[in-house]
């Protein structure tokens, strides 16, 4: 008698709003920056040839073969990125949650124009290429009004000479006036201290704000400075544990920490939505991958294990199984979804990875009293007058 499992192909969940809106903004000039600091900088990066301008590579070895510093080169990035990508009003409130942001960087070098994560991304992959560590951060911002800007923003993070520094090439570059972009660049977003940054810039994941003691979402929209924690938050140390993470680690730590923050406004609640949808995904992807796995397993379980191979490579054969579905486990363990429907989903989910966990076990049942039964005497495990007794009969 033949056995057979199936797959659980589970459709992905969509989240409401599929894009993530940003707009250039006129910014308010609140620090000085001597003029003549970066000026030889500046002045290199005007006579870039335009065969290296194509690409993420050609533009870093440039910088790499005409600048030393550390500083210099984040500002070489950051000007040419500035100066040359023409922010794209007709798209200012459209960028794809689902871009790569190798797309991303392709697309803004191809055609010159682009919104805050096309700015952002751009920097990002030249200045990290030239050997900079540094990271895209995603957040929202306040008007000069004071009140919150409607829509999400995107900047950069970059370590220069040990210590962490902000940048907002999309800013730096110019603003949006009546629907007609004004290109005009500015110092004011280049190289700011983050106690300076918060002013106006709010990321997601507190840890992006990179100060010791971080506000609350609340507190950066009351325009309130929280008392000193008694135990400082250690930047340099919490970003090095960031870097030891895994993706799916980094996003449950974020999840974590923008929740305790506490979710004040619509801006973190649609983030926050996009990040478990993601999170319930790649939990989905495991969980398939771990299911044809096991399909295929008992499909050579039909053929009674033939062709034959070694009790080695046969202990080999239900371990990436087991992982596959921890693994999917974890995401979906993050995955706070408060849509009545989404929530629906998440159970059957969870109802599934149960099944297929008893089916395994089932599995690794066989296989130990297989491996433990006489060579001669194996393939009497897989006759019918035993299927009372086989695991996998379950």
């Amino acid at each position: 008698m033949r056995r057979h499992f199936y797959f659980f192909l589970l459709v992905a969940l969509l989240l409401s709003s599929s894009a993530h809106r940003a707009r250039a903004q006129k910014p308010v000039p609140r620090r000085t920056i001597p003029l003549n600091m970066y000026q030889s900088v500046d002045a290199r990066m005007l006579q870039v040839p335009d065969s290296v301008t194509h690409t993420v590579g050609g533009l870093a070895r440039f910088i790499t073969a005409n600048f030393s510093s550390e500083a210099d080169k984040a500002r070489a990035a950051f000007v040419w990125v500035a100066r040359n990508i023409r922010y794209d009003v007709e798209n200012m409130y459209v960028i794809s949650f689902t871009e790569e942001p190798v797309q991303t960087v392709r697309k803004a070098l191809a055609k010159r124009t682009g919104v805050c994560t096309d700015y952002a991304e751009l920097y990002n992959a030249i200045v990290s290429q030239a050997g900079l560590k540094s990271y895209v951060v995603t957040g929202y911002t306040k008007q000069q009004s004071g009140a919150l800007a409607p829509v999400g923003h995107a900047w950069c993070a970059t370590r220069i000479d040990g210590q962490w520094t902000l940048m907002d090439p999309t800013w730096s570059a110019g603003y949006v006036s009546d629907d007609t972009y004004v290109a005009r660049f500015t110092e004011e977003y280049f190289r700011v201290p983050p106690s300076t940054f918060i002013r106006r810039h709010m990321p997601y994941d507190p840890l992006w704000q990179l100060l010791p003691t971080p506000l609350t979402p609340r507190q950066f929209q009351q325009s309130s400075t929280p008392a000193p924690a008694a135990r400082p938050f250690s930047v340099a140390d919490s970003v090095a544990a960031y870097e030891r993470q895994t993706p799916g680690q980094q996003r449950q730590a974020s999840t974590r920490r923008i929740e305790q923050a506490g979710i004040s406004n619509a801006l973190l609640f649609n983030y926050l939505s996009h990040i478990y949808i993601a999170a319930y995904n790649d939990a989905s992807n495991e969980f398939n991958a771990g299911i044809a796995k096991l399909n295929d397993f008992i499909e050579y379980y039909n053929h009674q294990f033939l062709p034959k191979k070694t009790d080695e490579e046969l202990q080999q054969l239900l371990p990436p199984i087991a992982q596959h579905f921890k693994q999917a486990r974890a995401l979906l363990a993050g995955v706070h979804i408060q849509d009545q429907s989404q929530q629906t989903s998440v159970r059957q989910f969870t109802q599934m990875m149960q099944e297929a966990d008893t089916k395994l076990g089932n599995c690794q049942a066989f296989m130990t009293r297989y491996l433990q039964t006489r060579k001669l005497l194996r393939p009497t495990l897989f006759m019918n007058l035993n299927a009372g007794r086989n695991e996998l009969a379950r």
